[in-house]
């Protein structure tokens, strides 16, 4: 079976035969019986030349003289269709030249519409379109750039405040990157920049904008996603809801604005303590005089907070660590790296921490915590073979 019969569906198939047989490259062939195919479906020939089976023993050169004949007329159609596009009110026409239309959708209708023929996420009519996700949630614009005589059409999506090009795709939504220069003769940074200096674009982006941040400002919450999400960045309308939460406030810090936010510093002082030590530790990366006394008044962030941050003892947080036996017996291994007899009341009540006091801190046999040892079978055995090994048995 020759590969045109695969092509061609059966009508075509002797007429595609005589003409490869007698020495045409088939996608010569493919080419011009798919003009002749674009100009049928749009009602664009008549007379007999129109029935596929004129040209059953016609020469493939006749054949392609008469498309080239009528060409003129498809090429005709698509200007109109040109013309129509460039009168629409929710388009912006960025560039108009003889092989190319560079055009801004507004709308999701005319995206629909520019983008017909492609599998684009901004075109398909489902109520899966990607439009107003794109261009109202996450600030972003897209351009259209579409061929006057072939079916070729290309997208550019960009952030409305960088002019970062986030993406850039064909027809068949395959992104081409570098490519797109050679192919069309546009480099995305001057549509980008023709676009953003649009005036139209400005007013219409500005709105788009003030809306978003009138939605955002109704919750920290909201706040919070505009700024770590849509401007990744600093939102001084917001940060006065930031400042009123620990919660907020801390985490607008961090990864956000990634730096000290002196408005917000007060709520997280005085609120949970370990909102306080993570400021410290992950935002100042040192001490944090405004929260330390709320860190103080917890053991395990008080004793964190003198590991971490101040890297040695910490007195105004000892009271607090001294009454935990977990946090007691770290903070003797980790910070004093020795005895701490203001936590042993403690860690003596904990079978396991009392045991292990013994064999990593005293190194020896630890009379205060012996009831607690013996009380539990695990720890009570650990500990006489700890004795043993040391000759206290």
């Amino acid at each position: 079976m020759r590969a045109y019969e695969f092509l061609f569906e059966d009508i075509w198939s002797d007429v595609v035969a005589n003409w490869v047989n007698t020495g045409t490259e088939l996608l010569t062939v493919e080419a011009n019986v798919n003009k002749f195919k674009q100009l049928k479906n749009k009602n664009l020939l008549s007379g007999i030349e129109k029935d596929i089976q004129f040209w059953k023993n016609k020469p493939f050169a006749q054949f392609v003289a008469f498309i080239d004949a009528n060409a003129a007329k498809l090429d005709a159609t698509k200007g109109a269709k040109r013309a129509k596009i460039k009168a629409s009110t929710d388009e912006i026409v960025l560039d108009d030249t003889e092989k190319w239309l560079v055009v801004v959708p507004l709308s999701m209708a005319a995206s629909q519409k520019l983008g017909t023929g492609t599998p684009w996420c901004t075109s398909t009519r489902s109520e899966n379109n990607a439009f107003d996700e794109f261009t109202l949630y996450d600030l972003t614009s897209l351009i259209y750039i579409i061929s006057k005589t072939t079916d070729e059409k290309y997208a550019i999506r960009f952030e409305n405040n960088t002019g970062k090009v986030v993406e850039c795709r064909d027809k068949d939504n395959f992104d081409i990157g570098a490519e797109f220069q050679k192919i069309t003769g546009f480099t995305t940074k001057r549509l980008v920049t023709q676009c953003m200096t649009n005036k139209k674009w400005q007013e219409i982006t500005w709105g788009i904008k003030q809306r978003q941040i009138e939605k955002a400002l109704q919750s920290p919450f909201a706040a919070y996603e505009y700024a770590e999400n849509v401007i990744q960045g600093r939102f001084p309308e917001g940060e006065k809801l930031f400042a009123k939460d620990v919660y907020w406030a801390y985490y607008y810090a961090k990864d956000v604005i990634k730096e000290r936010f002196p408005e917000g510093e007060k709520a997280i002082a005085s609120g949970d303590p370990r909102y306080a030590y993570h400021y410290a530790k992950y935002v100042i990366k040192g001490r944090f005089p405004e929260g330390e006394e709320a860190i103080a008044g917890d053991p395990e962030w008080a004793f964190k907070y003198a590991r971490d941050v101040i890297k040695g003892r910490w007195p105004e947080g000892e009271k607090a660590i001294a009454s935990n036996p977990r946090y007691a017996y770290h903070y003797a291994i980790n910070v004093i790296k020795g005895r701490w007899p203001e936590g042993e009341k403690a860690i003596a009540s904990n079978p396991e921490l009392a045991y292990k006091y013994a064999k990593y801190v005293i190194k020896g046999r630890f009379p205060e915590g012996e009831k607690a040892i013996a009380s539990d079978p695990g720890s009570a055995r650990d500990y006489k073979e700890f004795l043993k090994s040391i000759g206290e048995e």
